[in-house]
């Protein structure tokens, strides 16, 4: 078994990649996501509430976030709009996003919309210190959501199968059918190929820069050539690899949640002993996990969703977030798994009574408290990640220049990235931002209008695409 297939069924918790990032984040960073909300709130009940609520719209749009870090700024971004709808909330708010998001006047308006104040209010250095000092301190404070994590899924993820429905139905059939399959944009774009071509119309070209559009999954698969990821029970003890004496290099964090179980989560960051820290593009959700030297678990899709990273930094906040896993993720729960699935009658989540709801939710929980604990022995698990540079990377430091965090989502959605604000994208988005259905789909022109800048080639690292595998993170379970 591989954690691909795992995490393909929608039938209970193992619904993809979906179930996946919100069960990291209700279980790594629901207590972050209570202490932000606190600063809004200011009352720690209100708080719990906020946050999983948030959760829940958030998990309930039809495409919902790529990763934990995507998910955790999706929902921050969402308490802050709901509490700022309420006058009284809106200043409040704008400063949260000033002092703990790093939100330019731009960045407050792109997330409060009409709600935004005006005029913004001005935090001082102090009373930054003072927000953020008190946020640190409350996310230390251990949360869980109200009745478990998989109750509080239970009704996201019927909203989001609605939703992925809904959003099939009708004359956007054939938009919805791409939609699901990965972000029809970056498949679909005209002559999207050379950074060398001619510039799109809002683009001048100057002797000195050139135009280069975002287009990462070339050099990434390019990086990936040659790799195949082992099965299931394969011995599997590579050596490290670099690229550019860049080497990835994770850190693993094993959890024991009173609620959820042992949770093993994975923070993907890079390192060098050259030079200066640099900048790379590279990707934080493939691993291979071994017991006793055989793969008893492995992210073989092949995901080459990549992302800036900041070398030699040891905390991932310039990349995507962690990623985790727990027992069930295992080899041998995959034929359980589907077993037990088949024993349940899934309730239809728009019309269930919640004790209908509850008895499901219940059932998959006793279920992975039937798994145990992680079978004893020596786990050692390896990061394996393509490393990119030259004009992509380019592009990506331009990006981060202009406040455009989380790249890996331009692969699949522009919709909630504030590109979705440009004028030349938003006469093409629909829905509510709060409400969860906010949706861009502009033609493939205007999107490769967007993604596209002047890039100076003084700033290009020639250096080949590659493939890095990180030293083994070891962990011994008796």
């Amino acid at each position: 078994m591989r954690l691909a297939k795992v995490m393909v069924s929608e039938r209970g918790p193992p619904m993809g990649a979906w179930h996946s990032t919100y069960a990291n984040l209700l279980r790594t960073r629901f207590s972050a996501l209570v202490a932000y909300a606190e600063l809004l709130e200011d009352d720690r009940a209100a708080a719990r509430n906020l946050a999983q609520e948030a959760t829940v719209a958030v998990f309930s749009r039809r495409r919902a976030p790529r990763d934990t870090r995507a998910a955790e700024i999706a929902c921050r971004e969402w308490m802050a709009a709901k509490t700022a709808a309420d006058a009284a909330g809106a200043r409040p708010a704008a400063a949260v996003l000033i002092a703990i998001d790093g939100k330019d006047p731009a960045g407050v308006l792109a997330v409060l919309k009409k709600a935004t104040p005006d005029p913004l209010p001005e935090p001082s250095p102090e009373d930054i210190a003072a927000l953020r000092a008190r946020f640190t301190a409350t996310a230390s404070t251990y949360a869980t959501p109200t009745g478990g994590v998989n109750t509080v899924m239970a009704p996201a993820a019927g909203k989001h199968r609605s939703a992925l429905a809904g959003a099939a139905a009708g004359t956007g059939a054939a938009v919805a059918a791409v939609a699901v399959a990965g972000w029809f944009g970056l498949n679909h774009l005209p002559s999207f190929g050379s950074s060398a071509e001619a510039p799109t119309a809002s683009v001048s070209a100057s002797p000195s820069v050139f135009a280069v559009t975002w287009n990462p999954l070339p050099e990434g698969q390019k990086a990936m050539e040659g790799f195949t990821f082992p099965e299931c029970g394969d011995v599997y003890t590579p050596e490290p690899q670099a690229v550019n004496d860049i080497t990835p290099k994770p850190s693993m964090q094993l959890e024991d949640d009173p609620q959820a179980g042992q949770f093993v989560m994975l923070t993907p960051t890079f390192v060098t002993d050259a030079g200066d820290p640099a900048q790379v593009l590279a990707g934080g959700s493939m691993y291979v996990v071994t017991l006793d030297d055989k793969v008893v678990m492995t992210t073989s899709q092949m995901d080459v969703n990549l992302d800036l990273f900041t070398v030699n930094n040891p905390v991932a906040n310039s990349g995507p977030g962690g990623w985790g896993f727990t027992r069930s993720s295992l080899c041998d729960v995959e034929e359980k798994r589907d077993e037990f699935g088949k024993t349940l009658d899934e309730p239809d989540w728009e019309t269930a009574s919640q004790e209908e709801m509850d008895a499901y939710s219940k059932a998959w929980e006793d279920f992975d408290a039937s798994l145990g604990t992680f079978p004893a022995g020596t786990y050692r698990v390896y990061q394996i990640s393509p490393i990119v540079f030259g004009e992509q990377l380019a592009l990506a430091q331009v990006f981060a220049s202009e406040q455009l965090n989380n790249l890996s989502s331009l692969i699949y959605d522009i919709s909630y990235t504030n590109l979705a604000q440009d004028p030349r994208v938003s006469p093409y988005c629909t829905g509510d931002w709060n409400v969860g259905d906010w949706h861009c789909e502009p033609p493939p022109d205007v999107l490769k209008e967007v993604l596209t800048r002047e890039i100076d080639p003084a700033t290009i690292d020639d250096t080949p695409p590659g493939l890095g595998i990180s030293e083994a993170l070891e962990q011994v379970v008796e």
